[in-house]
Order: structure tokens, then C-alpha cells, then sequence
């Protein structure tokens, strides 16, 4: 492989006077020249005036065409008057005080406790805003806690486990049942959901524990878009639906047995939640009535 030489300077272009001589080399060959012509028009005697002409000459033939090491020789020339005249001495002083890299780091001093002082009423009901709506995020309701165990270890301190207690209320009588439905600190009633099988949508579930079902008015008008949440017996969302243009809604994965309430919201409609239980069986098509808010009829529940 062979090697080719990398120009160094290519960042400019430099004019070129004759041949490969630059400008810049042909004002320091004239310079050159132009000192050793003073120095023969001077008065001198030969034996000064010679030596003078000839260092002025082969100093401006350096100048111009003689690099060292890829250098020019007026860059060396700067380079030796400026290491003569530079310090070479240096004095060490120690300073006051230690750089802070290299003093010991303080002792953390313990603060007193700021007292804080008391909420008004605002901030009272901002913080209990806030607090309904991470408990809400968070899928916890305000439920009452019970211990249930206590893990104690060689060495360890007993720390009593505490669950949820959830309280059922159920009112027997006209075929309704009442079941707690957190929403934010209100509980609301629902009814049994209604089976139907108008509200099959055109593929039937196949398998147990699937919800399909149909969304109409009191009038058995066609609702779109209503959003439905279906929630477990503790409260906590398990799935979350929507329906169709025909008014249909489905799930795919099957549910776990257990019973469940389905909460649907739609605007300009009110729905009332409704209850279910999946036991591992086929479930028939529910049917969810909404009314709309306009009208003062009253939504159908099944006796």
C-alpha cells in the first residue's frame, strides 16, 4: 500500500505568484533581498558589510523555502524567543483555606420539628379532594380494616396485616338487590341486569363467563357510544367497554366467577348501574335502559 502525503493546510486557498510560490513566500524573499541591499549601500567596511548582506539573504531564502518538521522557520523563531523570555521558575503558596474537594464533609446537625400550622377551611377540602381522588386512582374505597395476622420472625417486630372489610347490603322485596357502589364517597343502588334476547349481537358468545348485551333508550332506541365499567364485588374496575353503532358491546376474555355491576355513562342519558353473576356458565345477552335526561319517565326496572 502506498503512502501519499495529506496537504495540512486546506482550510484556504493561497494565492500562488509564480509557480508554487506563494505571496506570502515572495514578501519574505524580497524582505530578504531588501535588508541585504541596505546592508551593501551602507557605509561599512567589507569585512561587516559581507557578512550582514549574506545572513540577510540566506535568512529571507529560509524564510520563504525552509520548513522544519512540516513547520516554517519564523514559526520556530517565535517559538525560541518566546521559551527564553517565558518564567521557568514557578513558586508554590498554600492557600487559606483547603479546596472544598478536600475538606472533611459536615456533620448532618438534626433540625427541629417546624410546627405546621393549622388548614383552614380551603385547604381543609383541597386536601380531602385530593385524598378521594388517589384513593380513587388507586382502586382503594373508604372501607373499614380488620387484622387478620400477625407474622412474627426470630428477631423481628410483630406487624399485624390488616385487609378491607367489605360490607354487603342487600334488601330482599320486589326482586331488587342493593349492592355498595363506591363512587368517589356515595353509595349507589343497583338492580338486576335484565336478560334479553334481542340484545344478542349477530355472533353470539360461545364460551362461559363472556358479557355481550345491547344499549337502548326506555323506548328501545339504539344508544351509541355509551361507556360501560364493569367493576367486581370490592369495587375496582375490571373491563371497559363501549358501544357500537347498533348499540351492542362485548368482551373477549372471560370473566372470573363472581358477581359484578356494570356502571354506563353516555351523555344526555342517565342509567341506573345493574348487577350480575358469572357462576362458569353461559350468560344471556344483557340488556342496559338508559332515560334520557330530558324526559321525566323513569327507567324500567324488572320486578
Amino acid at each position: 500500500m502506498e503512502q501519499h502525503p495529506i496537504p495540512q493546510n486546506i482550510s484556504s486557498y493561497q494565492f500562488r505568484l509564480v509557480g508554487d510560490m506563494t505571496l506570502k513566500q515572495f514578501f519574505q524573499l524580497a524582505g530578504g533581498f531588501l535588508v541585504a541591499l541596505i546592508f551593501y549601500s551602507a557605509p561599512l567596511l567589507g569585512i561587516i558589510k559581507w557578512p550582514l548582506v549574506i545572513i540577510s539573504v540566506v535568512l529571507g531564502i529560509a524564510l520563504a523555502f525552509l520548513p522544519l518538521e512540516e513547520r516554517p522557520l519564523e514559526r520556530w523563531i517565535f517559538a525560541f524567543f518566546r521559551a527564553i523570555y517565558s518564567p521557568t521558575l514557578f513558586f508554590w503558596q498554600k492557600l487559606a483555606t483547603q479546596p472544598k474537594f478536600f475538606q472533611d464533609e459536615p456533620e448532618a446537625v438534626p433540625t427541629a420539628e417546624v410546627p405546621t400550622m393549622p388548614l383552614n377551611k380551603l385547604d381543609q377540602a383541597e386536601k380531602g379532594f385530593l385524598s378521594t381522588l388517589t384513593d380513587l386512582f388507586a382502586g382503594v374505597t373508604h372501607q373499614s380494616q380488620q387484622p387478620v395476622a400477625s407474622v412474627v420472625g426470630p428477631g423481628e417486630v410483630k406487624q399485624e396485616l390488616r385487609v378491607p372489610e367489605v360490607q354487603s347490603i342487600k334488601i330482599t322485596g320486589s326482586g331488587v338487590v342493593v349492592s355498595p357502589m363506591i363512587a368517589g364517597e356515595e353509595i349507589i343502588s343497583s338492580h338486576q341486569a335484565e336478560f334479553s334476547v334481542d340484545a344478542a349481537p349477530p355472533n353470539p358468545p360461545t364460551a362461559p363467563n363472556i358479557i355481550v348485551g345491547q344499549v337502548v333508550d326506555q323506548v328501545r332506541r339504539i344508544v351509541e357510544g355509551a361507556i360501560m365499567e364493569i367493576r367486581d364485588s370490592n369495587g375496582r374496575p375490571i373491563r371497559a367497554l363501549k358501544s357500537n353503532k347498533l348499540g351492542h358491546f362485548t368482551i373477549v376474555t372471560p370473566l372470573d366467577n363472581g358477581k359484578y355491576d356494570i356502571i354506563t355513562e353516555k351523555d344526555e342519558f342517565e342509567f341506573r348501574p345493574v348487577n350480575f353473576e358469572a357462576v362458569g356458565q353461559l350468560i344471556p345477552p344483557i340488556l342496559i335502559v338508559g332515560r334520557r335526561m330530558y324526559d321525566q319517565n323513569s327507567i324500567p326496572v324488572n320486578s
